[in-house]
């Protein structure tokens, strides 16, 4: 008994050593194994149509703005080509209304467009209604959104294609105006003529329309005569101004922590007209919406909501249905992603979904060959929660800051970590006092650069384990943030992010609710791009003798979350500007300079300068100035 508890345990340990080893995996979307047009094999998007009902649609493209076939492979936005009639999408994204014809059955507006020829929209008399408003009457497609418009085309039936049982060749339109606009019909965006005839004496109406886009196309007509039109056709050009693609709901079968977001992108046309964004949402459980039963209570108003699940919500009577609602607690809100980043949505989770989102022109656009990520299984940890202390410093000054990370392992294996990254914005001077758990632990420096700094050390893996450490360095702007992520050695391809949060009370003015990563300024040094200027000398007499021969200026650039320009010029005392030292885009970080008096080759002649540096950020300027002197 005892040697079967025994092997059993070993077994047990062999397998989770086994998971801890294992390497990190790629997902591949838009390859052959998972094409862009199956979402990823995963569960399919629910997008709601009518959440009274419960109609709703299973798509990874919602509106139907993405095309797979214009580059095989490849996702874009929808492309038309002009000998395409596109005026069927109307009944997929849009609707045909005739305002001024009074109730005109469906089937005579949707006939206009589906290319049934049997079935036509009429102004004749009848029966029923024997004088019959034909003049002023409008027919209008509208798209639902932008689409790229070269041709309309219009007739009866029994023209363009033969009807014996509907021989009304010569009940076409006899007057007619055609107009478009690209968005809705506003006093801003008004209607544009494209085409006016008022005695018209061809049954097919064609009519080339300079390529742009537009939402909706609309037939007047001008004539008391009775007429029918059979279809409207409207032939597209060009991509789709926006499209959209979301990816299956991505199951990876377990929690895992996903490694940086790859995709190979590639701009068609001018690359200025068109932008790609993609975005990325993770989740606990398999549908990122709620539909729920509402069960009255006993009281009128009273009553609780039961999930169901979305086939057991269409069963339900009206009453009864409580409504669909974005699962909040399951899943988390979209977060921007870049190219070759970390996700910032939470992170291990086992789903996740993508979406991509084209903006462009007529005939400008970008498409995606692929998109991949690595990850691992079981992931690093379930939680890596980490601080900064102190989270108030001067600016230009050295300080001292120490760091925590904490480990959760959060419901399941983990791997633990033996290496972290912490990005600091400047190099720092010193990384030293790395403790585990209070007692000093062995590390090794791995790099300290420009941006940050790494180290390494031996495996950390313990439910709540908490690494310290302590760096000094200079801070430069308001809010900088210390994040950082851990790696594994034997996957380092997939490292796994810092949360900010209490990870330990460092004092006691420790504030747990104030535990994060980012570091502030004083309020009074917040706004300034420039900090205090340093000149080793107003006067400087360049005339090569080794003594006094430059005048040298020292400053640090504060604040900026990107590079800005800076320049340094040199005007005479009556204003004209002679020129500048320094002319460029500097990120945060000191600058120095050493001048000898000569501007484009030319030495200046003695007498009194002034200088003035400026920084720009956005619309902000921020100006300095003062003299100098020249003397030989």
């Amino acid at each position: 008994m005892r040697r079967a508890w025994l092997t059993a345990w070993l077994v047990l340990l062999v397998c989770a050593v086994d998971a801890v080893a294992q390497p990190a995996q790629t997902f591949v979307l838009g390859g052959p194994t998972r094409p862009w047009r199956g979402g990823g094999l995963g569960t399919d998007p629910v997008f709601v149509l009518n959440a009274f009902s419960g109609e709703v649609e299973l798509t990874n493209s919602p509106d139907g703005s993405i095309d797979y076939d214009y580059s095989p492979g490849w996702i874009a936005p929808l492309r038309f080509d002009e000998g395409e009639n596109i005026a069927a999408r109307v009944l997929v994204s849009g609707k045909v209304t005739a305002p001024t014809s009074g109730r005109i059955p469906p089937s005579q507006l949707e006939g206009v467009v589906n290319g049934d020829h049997e079935l036509a929209f009429e102004r004749k008399p009848t029966l029923f209604e024997p004088r019959v408003t034909t003049r002023g009457i409008w027919l209008i497609l509208d798209f639902g959104s932008p689409v790229g418009v070269s041709r309309v085309r219009f007739y009866p039936r029994n023209t363009v294609v033969e009807t014996p049982s509907a021989p009304f060749h010569n009940d076409f339109l006899r007057g007619y105006e055609v107009w478009i606009n690209e968005e809705l019909d506003s006093f801003t965006t008004p209607d544009v003529l494209v085409a006016r005839n008022a005695e018209n004496e061809e049954p097919i109406v064609d009519i080339a329309v300079p390529s742009q886009y537009a939402r909706y196309v609309k037939i007047k007509s001008l004539v008391d005569q009775p007429f029918e039109i059979d279809e409207v056709e409207v032939y597209g050009t060009g991509f789709l101004r926006r499209g959209t693609y979301y990816t299956d709901i991505i199951d990876m079968g377990d929690r895992a922590a996903i490694g940086a977001v790859d995709w190979v992108e590639d701009a068609l046309g001018t690359p200025e007209f068109s932008s790609l964004s993609v975005r990325v949402r993770t989740g606990l459980d398999d549908t990122p919406l709620v539909f729920r039963e509402f069960i009255p209570g006993v009281l009128p108003g009273e009553g609780t909501y039961v999930e169901v699940t979305r086939q057991q919500y269409a069963e339900l009577v009206p009453t009864s249905r409580g409504g669909i609602i974005e699962d909040t607690d399951h899943w988390s809100p979209w977060f921007a992603a870049s190219n070759g980043d970390l996700i910032a949505a939470p992170n291990p989770r086992r789903y996740v979904q993508f979406q991509f989102e084209f903006n462009g022109d007529l005939f400008a656009a970008r498409r995606v060959d692929e998109m991949s990520f690595a990850y691992i299984q079981p992931p690093i940890a379930g939680r890596l929660v980490a601080e900064v202390f102190p989270r108030l410093a001067e600016a230009e000054k050295a300080a001292t800051f120490r760091y925590a990370v904490r480990l959760f392992q959060v419901g399941g294996a983990v791997r633990g970590f033996d290496r972290i990254e912490v990005d600091t914005g400047v190099a720092a001077s010193a990384v030293r006092e790395v403790k585990l758990n209070g007692e000093p632990y062995d590390f090794n420096v791995d790099f300290i650069e420009s941006d940050g700094f790494g180290i390494s050390f031996a495996q950390v893996r313990d439910e709540g384990a908490l690494l310290e450490l302590t760096f000094d360095l200079p801070i430069f702007r308001f809010g900088t943030t210390f994040s950082g992520r851990a790696y594994t050695s034997r996957a380092p391809e997939v490292p796994q992010a810092f949360t900010p949060g209490d990870a330990v009370q460092f004092e006691p003015a420790d504030i747990a609710e104030l535990s994060g990563l980012s570091v502030a300024i004083p309020k009074p040094q917040i706004g300034k791009l420039v900090g205090d200027i340093a000149i080793d000398t107003s006067i400087f007499t360049p005339n090569g003798d080794g003594v006094n021969d430059a005048w040298s200026v020292f400053f640090n650039v504060l604040q900026l979350t990107r590079p800005a320009p800076v320049q340094l010029e040199i005007y005479d005392v009556a204003g004209r500007r002679l020129g500048a030292l320094l002319d460029e885009e500097r990120g945060i970080g000191p600058v120095q300079l050493a001048w000898d008096g000569t501007l484009d080759g030319v030495r200046l002649l003695p007498g009194t300068y002034v200088w003035v540096l400026r920084v720009r950020a956005n619309a902000f300027e921020e100006r300095h100035m003062g003299t100098l002197g020249i003397a030989y």
